[in-house]
């Protein structure tokens, strides 16, 4: 590699993102087409094909998550509704983050090799979202990088701030903020430091105090315009009680399993010691005011992360991005070495160019489509902690709002949504299902064995058993068990 005092500046910023995109493409280019990554985004998947149909979330197909994931599935199932594309344009947003990345990390160390520390931050952020789950669809890869460009408008509107002035990058950058809370609620936290850092600014300017307060009061509602309009559009359709509870009461209701939570914290915890690491000898290089910026930025992070505290691997991507940033000085330093490092790490970690997991992942997910189509009868299909999508792929109805897989068979779910999960199994039961999928043994524990119950003893009056399909995802191999030709 040539030397880092020469290479990088040759490269134009379009360069530099063309740079970025190609390691995307390259590093995820193997999951491509795989309609079985991980059960969360095919679930988002699904929804976003279903809201084609008519579907409204929280009140036809029930989750927490925000409105705004579901409209961007929403939006790229309007143009396709193969996997391909939502993975395609997860590439783009990973790419664009990692560009963000560049471009801040390049604005807050000003000194000569900057350019190569922010290029070799966003290549680090791309090899490391992988390890924490980000090699698809799952949403901190979509609203990371709404957080990303709200910074980066924020450090382009610093000068004018301490001028006195309220420049309109900041009033863009609170929407933007408040585009990545509508997508997950926990940006909150982010948005929120943002937000403070511009009013801070601002007040320690000479600006009167009344034009302060009406800039901040404009950048608060700019930053909740998204959500409120989502909200208003509930309203407005008699669904609030069911928007309000999922976005609400339903986060409250569910209690975190503390034993398992703890150990998902400690792996994450081990899984991002290396950036840990570099970050805090790149901060050592960093002037006071970015460090001091940077810094803020990973608390209110960590902030978010704790407000939810399941700590599944993919929860820790939003830090990934201060993180990376906050390296990117010592990668200038030490570049060449330090990607090695983490390059080694991720494909050890994540190994990428597993074509053959997603050809064994698409005959997997043939095999058990055309199983249950074999054997469903007269229907209905019943899924009991299977893969969301096989509804749509074997063309039966989505009969329950519960979808994602661990809505009726996780112990913590229970009673969560709107509905009570015992009178809904029954309820689905009640249907005479002519086949239901399950996984053997249930994937998520604890276990809810009301409903698991309830299920096992309707297969064992009702059903044959058909077949036991391996089914991978990215993170493992799961045996889903097909019982078919119910009679009720």
């Amino acid at each position: 590699m040539p030397s880092p005092s020469i290479w990088p500046d040759r490269f134009s910023p379009l360069v530099r993102f063309a740079i970025l995109l190609l390691v995307a493409l390259v590093l995820r280019c193997d999951t491509f087409g795989d309609p079985n990554l991980h059960g969360d985004e095919v679930f988002y998947h699904t929804v976003g094909i279903a809201m084609h149909h008519g579907a409204l979330p929280y009140v036809d197909l029930w989750d927490r998550k925000p409105f705004g994931l579901f409209a961007i599935y929403y939006l790229i199932t309007a143009i396709s509704t193969a996997p391909l594309a939502y993975q395609l344009v997860a590439t783009l947003f990973a790419a664009a983050t990692a560009s963000t990345i560049d471009s801040i990390a390049t604005r807050l160390r000003p000194e000569a090799g900057r350019e190569v520390g922010g290029l070799l931050a966003g290549i680090c952020y791309l090899l490391w979202l992988a390890p924490l789950q980000g090699f698809g669809g799952q949403s901190p890869v979509f609203y990371n990088l709404f957080i990303a460009l709200a910074a980066l408008l924020v450090l382009r509107a610093m000068p004018a701030l301490r001028e006195g002035r309220a420049p309109a990058v900041a009033a863009l950058a609170m929407l933007l903020a408040g585009l990545g809370i509508a997508i997950k609620t926990t940006a909150l936290f982010e948005g929120a430091f943002l937000g403070l850092v511009c009013g801070w600014t601002l007040w320690r300017s000479s600006a009167p105090r009344g034009r302060v307060v009406c800039a901040v009061l404009l950048w608060m509602a700019l930053g909740a315009v998204p959500t409120l309009l989502i909200a208003g559009g509930y309203a407005a359709s008699g669904h609030w009680p069911e928007f309000w509870h999922a976005m609400v009461v339903s986060n409250l209701a569910k209690t975190p399993h503390a034993l398992t939570s703890l150990i998902r914290l400690g792996i994450m915890a081990v899984m991002l010691l290396p950036f840990l690491a570099i970050a805090s000898f790149g901060l050592r290089l960093t002037a006071p005011e970015p460090r001091r910026f940077v810094l803020l930025w990973l608390i209110a992070a960590f902030a978010g992360l704790c407000a939810v505290p399941n700590f599944y691997l993919h929860y820790g991507m939003p830090l990934l991005v201060p993180l990376c940033i906050a390296a990117a000085p010592f990668l200038a330093l030490r570049g060449r070495l330090w990607m090695v490092v983490i390059a080694a790490l991720s494909f050890v970690l994540a190994p990428p160019f597993d074509f053959a997991h997603t050809r064994q992942s698409r005959a997997a997910i043939a095999e058990l489509v055309a199983t249950v189509r074999a054997h469903v009868g007269r229907g209905p299909l019943l899924s009991y902690d299977g893969p969301p999508q096989i509804y749509r792929l074997t063309g039966q109805p989505l009969i329950t709002p519960l979808v994602f897989p661990t809505h009726l068979s996780h112990l913590i779910e229970k009673n969560v949504s709107q509905f009570s999960t015992l009178d809904e199994t029954r309820r689905l039961l009640a249907l005479r299902p002519g086949a239901v999928v399950m996984a053997e043994p249930i994937r998520n524990a604890p276990v809810n064995e009301e409903t698991h119950r309830l299920v096992l003893d309707y297969v064992g009056r009702h059903c044959r058993l058909i077949k036991a399909v391996r089914v991978p995802e990215r993170l493992g191999t799961d045996a889903i068990v097909v019982w078919g030709d119910c009679r009720g």
